[in-house]
């Protein structure tokens, strides 16, 4: 891991913060990580944050925040910035945060307790955040409802919501994946057309986009951007060939988005069931699952007797908190890619400190409820600890 550090600054309270920016082997990972304060290290009045971040490839830190409890201590435009913080009365329990910004809006961040009883510090607390679609009766995004219309429980059990934000504005992070086997042949010229325009419509100043053509193996055509005459160029180069290996492609996806933040999409589109992958439908599942990613699955051609490759790609998507579309012709593609662009920039963001203390890594099933009646929460069916 290479780090580049900056001479010291000051805060405006006099205060001063340490931030290294580093990075590392994942070309898109953004994180925060505070190595001061340490956990079960004690402080008498003072001490020295300092905080790691990791950038993705070809980005830069927009601001930091260090946070003491609620109270903000700085904001930082460069780094590092150093120098002790203040710390309560010994018998208040107190934490320090820092919180990373990218200039696309992203943030990161990462929080720890400061001379906390033993029991405290090792506390797993675990804060799930949902991005949920809701839909009426004709499969139409609701995108005007107050808090009070959701309940989240986990396991059954009632969750209080800690963050509550509708994300029309936050940045989409999403990958295409096109199906270019040889029975796509026909139809790959149209289906690329689609994809074009989906990138002119959909990609913002903040978002990103990855382009991931699949037959007997998955490419990754175009890593994640915001340009689209890069998105484009990767369109023009593909052909279609081979056999179909579609868990292989959603298993290399969710990998290619470990370490991204925030909304993050699938979208997949193809024309039959799955005949090469390495990985089960189980398997795939299973990564779906840990993944947090939502999925959104495409078929073409695929009639309504085909009863197990609608069950593969029904169960991905609902899983996930995705959605699930089938179309006889390939001109329908445009409208669907038009449909998920809208969902996805209707969405709620709904966050919670799961009250589920117990150790356990065992799988916790999660349900949203609308109040209202007629209507259809779609979120990921469950998590991993």
């Amino acid at each position: 891991m290479s780090k580049r550090t900056s001479p010291d600054c000051i805060s405006p309270r006099g205060w001063t913060i340490s931030i290294v920016v580093s990075s590392d082997d994942s070309a898109h990972r953004f994180a925060v990580r505070l190595i001061e304060p340490r956990k079960k290290q004690k402080y008498e009045q003072s001490l020295r944050a300092e905080a790691l971040v990791e950038l993705p490839e070809g980005s830069s830190l927009e601001r930091g925040e260090f946070w003491l409890n609620e109270t903000l201590v700085a904001t930082l435009y460069q780094e590092p910035f150093t120098q002790p913080i203040v710390l309560p009365p010994a018998e208040e329990i107190a934490y320090v945060r820092a919180v990373a910004y990218q200039a696309d809006g992203n943030s990161t961040e990462d929080l720890v307790f400061v001379n906390a009883p033993e029991n405290l510090e090792e506390l797993d607390v675990q804060f799930v955040e949902l991005f949920t679609t809701v839909l009426d009766r004709d499969s139409r995004p609701v995108a005007d409802l107050p808090e009070a219309e959701f309940t989240v429980r986990e396991d059954g059990v009632p969750q209080p919501l800690s963050r509550f934000e509708k994300v029309e504005n936050l940045p989409v992070h999403m990958a295409v994946l096109l199906d270019t086997s040889a029975s796509m042949e026909p139809n790959l010229d149209d289906a690329k057309q689609a994809a074009l325009k989906l990138f002119e419509e959909a990609v913002q100043p903040r978002d990103r986009a990855a382009l991931i053509p699949f037959n007997d193996r998955p490419t990754l055509q175009v890593k994640l951007t915001n340009r689209v005459a890069d998105l484009a160029g990767g369109l023009a180069g593909m052909k279609a060939e081979r056999g179909t290996s579609l868990y292989d492609a959603v298993v290399f996806s969710l990998f290619y988005f470990n370490g991204v933040k925030g909304q993050r999409a699938i979208l997949v589109l193809s024309d039959g069931k799955d005949e090469n992958s390495r990985f089960t439908f189980d398997q795939t599942l299973d990564f779906a699952r840990r993944a947090g990613v939502a999925i959104y699955t495409i078929g073409l051609g695929i009639g309504r007797t085909e009863f197990d490759t609608r069950k593969v790609l029904n169960r991905l998507s609902d899983e996930t908190g995705g959605r699930a579309f089938y179309m006889k012709e390939v001109a329908e593609l445009g409208p669907i890619y038009a449909a998920i662009q809208k969902e996805l920039r209707s969405r709620y963001l709904l966050a919670y400190q799961s009250t589920n203390t117990s150790p356990e890594q065992k799988f916790r099933t999660v349900e949203v409820e609308v109040a209202r009646s007629g209507l259809e929460a779609k979120t990921m069916r469950g998590y991993y600890p």
